[in-house]
């Protein structure tokens, strides 16, 4: 495969790493070990960890790390996994976990991933925040749009508004506005060659000077939406020198923003270049740093932190326009109470916990979304807001599956825990259960501490609700 680099690519990986460079090659067109996270959003991790092991999937923590895990047997495809199906788990690089570790969004902040798709780090961001503050996610291309509002349901975020802007029209309307902002541009992907060799057939240096002009400018717009004193992290899956610390010194050179330390002491890292060829950076490029795909571990990557130390200058208002009055309601407020009151008395929810949720009748169904959207300001309209989790009905409502993965642990009453495999197995797939109910209406269907979903009891008898697959769930190894 070395012989298909061309000699500029094969130049920069000399200058990078030397001799190690073969390492590289070595790896291309090579799948590294599935690297994954749990979801406590959805329930214990201990249940979802001993549920994923019946199934088969064998795995490790990650050295170092007690949330990271490393497949180590697979009886099939991962993603074809119940437990994958449920939002247990997301599989994701190692490299790419990093943005989000290192941003370390808190509860209730505010926080803006500006090239959120697929959704990779919004899950983790929204799992690191518990679900509480609001993620604004965004992209610009519609398919991959799909695939961050699918992962965001999957995984159960309630927290996020998902938007569909160019990122550098945030800076402007969203002025100082994020307490972290996640910058994860496209880029010339060189660190991901193990599984896209493709990048081979087009690379030049041209087309890194291309896209090192759009990120420049998806940074400043970055910075702009961040307020004085907060954090902003920059990274990109490309090892070369002009999509990296040549962005950060632009920002260095033109904005309030000053580098700070990234430690990472489970993970081999290499310290940003302070000098590269016939460039020289800033001494504290060195607090940057960079992954090398050399271990057969991780892809190539690569990591700034920075912290914005004052204001800047408030934008033309012209160019502001005014935000938008949401419809957004609390509990206790018509036309949304009826509903919750119905879920409450239903299930024996504690009132409290819909104290913490603000709602939005969405057609039939109600989306669910943190408080914290009741002082933001919401320009535009976002593509998808909160997560729907409760269906309307004539005089009453009911729980989607979302909306049992996340208030199934509040729930009193109307609760069934399947009792063998054999019946989880006829239930996921939606075949007739053989379980006698003496009340009607909606259940909450668990397994050994696993919130799985709802059924319908009719007839004394219960009927699955469970989602429809695109295969069939063969728990059972037949």
């Amino acid at each position: 495969m070395a012989n298909n680099v061309s000699t500029e690519l094969d130049q920069l990986f000399d200058n990078l790493l030397g001799a190690d460079k073969r390492l590289v090659y070595e790896q291309i067109g090579e799948k590294l070990p599935h690297t994954f996270r749990f979801n406590p959003l959805k329930g214990p991790v201990e249940a979802q960890q001993a549920f994923f092991r019946r199934q088969g999937f064998e795995f490790d923590p990650l050295e170092g790390r007690e949330d990271i895990f490393q497949i180590s047997y697979q009886p099939y495809p991962i993603g074809r996994s119940l437990t994958h199906f449920l939002g247990h788990i997301y599989v994701q690089d190692i490299a790419s976990m990093i943005p989000a570790l290192v941003l370390d969004p808190q509860p209730g902040e505010w926080v803006l991933d500006m090239s959120a798709a697929p959704g990779s780090k919004t899950t983790l961001m929204g799992i690191l925040m518990q679900n509480r503050g609001l993620i604004v996610a965004n992209d610009i291309v519609s398919k991959r749009l799909r695939a961050l509002g699918k992962n965001v349901e999957r995984i159960g975020l309630s927290n996020t508004l998902v938007y569909k802007w160019f990122g550098e029209q945030f800076g402007n309307a969203y002025f100082e506005i994020f307490d972290r902002v996640l910058l994860d541009p496209a880029c010339s992907g060189i660190g991901t060659l193990h599984k896209n060799p493709e990048i081979l057939t087009w690379w030049t240096p041209n087309h890194c000077i291309r896209m090192a002009e759009i990120q420049r400018n998806l940074l400043q717009s970055g910075i702009k939406a961040l307020r004085p004193g907060g954090t902003l992290v920059y990274s990109t899956c490309t090892l070369t020198p002009e999509e990296n610390e040549a962005v950060i010194q632009y920002a260095l050179d033109n904005f309030p923003v000053e580098l700070e330390a990234i430690e990472l002491p489970w993970m081999r890292t290499w310290p940003g270049l302070t000098s590269f060829e016939d460039q020289q950076f800033h001494p504290d490029l060195a607090r940057t740093i960079r992954l090398y795909p050399v271990d057969r571990l991780t892809e190539g990557f690569y990591v700034a932190k920075l912290r914005k130390t004052g204001a800047m200058r408030t934008p033309r208002q012209d160019k502001r326009k005014p935000p938008k009055r949401m419809p957004f309601l609390n509990h206790k407020t018509s036309p949304v109470k009826k509903y919750i009151d119905h879920l409450i008395r239903h299930f024996a929810i504690p009132e409290k916990i819909f104290k913490k949720y603000r709602y939005l009748m969405m057609k039939e169904h109600i989306s669910f979304i943190s408080k914290e959207v009741d002082d933001f300001p919401v320009y535009g309209a976002p593509v998808q807001i909160g997560l729907p989790m409760a269906k309307q009905m004539d005089h009453a409502s009911k729980l989607n599956t979302n909306g049992c993965h996340l208030l199934g642990k509040h729930v009193k009453q109307m609760t069934l825990d399947l009792p063998d495999l054999p019946t989880l197995q006829q239930y996921v797939n939606r075949e007739p259960l053989e379980i006698a109910v003496e009340e009607r209406g909606q259940y909450l269907i668990s397994y050994q501490n696993n919130i799985l979903g709802y059924g319908v009891a009719d007839k004394g008898q219960l009927k699955s609700q469970f989602p429809k697959g695109d295969w069939p769930f063969d728990l059972l190894g037949s």
